[in-house]
């Protein structure tokens, strides 16, 4: 991150700013322009992912809990919730596991949950206006669904995050799910038949897949099978270890450390051993999906954000980087008339 700060050019910087990139402008950016309808929501596309655009993760909460704002652009489309950072993205460019990159591909509700991914969306001209986290996103939705008490689905990773959850929520069935290999994806089929059954009784609305890649993407394909000939199937949500941090078994990063897209750095200082590998080594491979999408896009940065355009020369004649001198519009219209 220090890296990028230091090479790219002073006029690319409020743009890589967390948050509307509009605000070092002198005007404050007004109270609920990000705010959109929940059955409208905004997408853009980049990295293979029709990304939800809105500022803060409310009016998605609001969506989802009306069952509103799914994105009907795609085929064969999966009610998923996928929320994709630099490790995700690394690892459906390399397709480690066909079976679980094809069901996130076909999510339909997508929030970039990286900040890289906002900073990178920003410089391929697909302006994102900020990092919506999936543990943000849970801290604000599980509230809601246990005073509403709606009927939910919970694969939980441990033992231990099963109690808090059933505590917490007595309604909820709550699977903790086995060792499940990739590759085995008989194994996977018997674990989803079995959550099928147990909520034959009340069929839920949500279902959370809290557990790791691919394991989790693995499942939801598994589980939108079985509910597939229902008239409203669940909405998954491919979450990860967001129960942890929600329940505080986990710590999770201050705001400004998020803000500065250094929330990464956090949990490497809390686990170095098993994150040493994905931060430093296979995540830097993200710099060349960057470049690979720019190569297949061909875009850069977005006109709609004046902040993003290099200064406007200021005065008459302005020294070029090879010693050229650069002229104004209206000098070359004076120009023209003169002659």
């Amino acid at each position: 991150t220090f890296m990028l700060f230091l090479f790219f050019p002073r006029f690319l910087l409020p743009s890589l700013l967390p948050g509307d990139p509009k605000r070092c402008c002198s005007r404050p950016t007004p109270p609920g322009r990000w705010k959109r309808v929940t059955s409208e929501l905004r997408r853009r596309s980049i990295f293979g992912f029709r990304f939800i655009d809105v500022a803060d993760v409310g009016s998605v909460v609001d969506a989802l809990l009306a069952r509103q704002g799914a994105d009907t652009a795609i085929p064969d489309a999966v009610p998923l919730v996928c929320t994709p950072n630099v490790d995700l993205l690394v690892h459906l460019e390399r397709n480690d596991s066909p079976s679980a990159t094809a069901v996130a591909r076909r999510a339909t509700y997508v929030l970039a949950d990286g900040q890289p991914v906002v900073w990178a969306s920003r410089l391929l001209g697909e302006p994102l206006p900020a990092r919506l986290a999936g543990s943000t996103l849970l801290a604000e939705l599980w509230p809601r669904i246990v005073a509403e008490e709606r009927p939910v689905l919970v694969i939980a990773a441990n033992e231990r995050v099963a109690t808090f959850i059933r505590a917490d929520h007595p309604g909820a069935v709550v699977m903790v799910a086995p060792m499940l290999s990739r590759e085995n994806h008989a194994m996977v089929a018997e674990f989803a038949a079995d959550c099928t059954r147990a909520c034959d009784a009340t069929l839920p609305e949500f279902v959370f897949e809290a557990v790791g890649y691919p394991t989790q993407y693995l499942l939801v394909g598994a589980l939108a099978l079985r509910w597939a000939d229902e008239l409203e199937p669940p909405v998954h949500f491919a979450i990860g270890a967001s129960f942890d941090m929600y329940y505080g078994l986990r710590r999770r990063s201050p705001q400004w450390v998020q803000d500065l897209g250094m929330e990464w750095f956090f949990r490497f200082v809390q686990e170095p051993r098993r994150l040493f590998r994905r931060y430093f080594i296979d995540d830097v491979a993200f710099v060349g999906v960057i470049w690979r999408e720019y190569r297949r896009t061909g875009r850069t940065r977005s006109p709609a954000h004046p902040s993003m355009r290099p200064p406007r020369p200021i005065g008459r004649v302005l020294p070029g980087p090879w010693g050229n001198r650069r002229r104004h519009a209206e000098d070359d219209e004076l120009a023209k008339t003169a002659n």
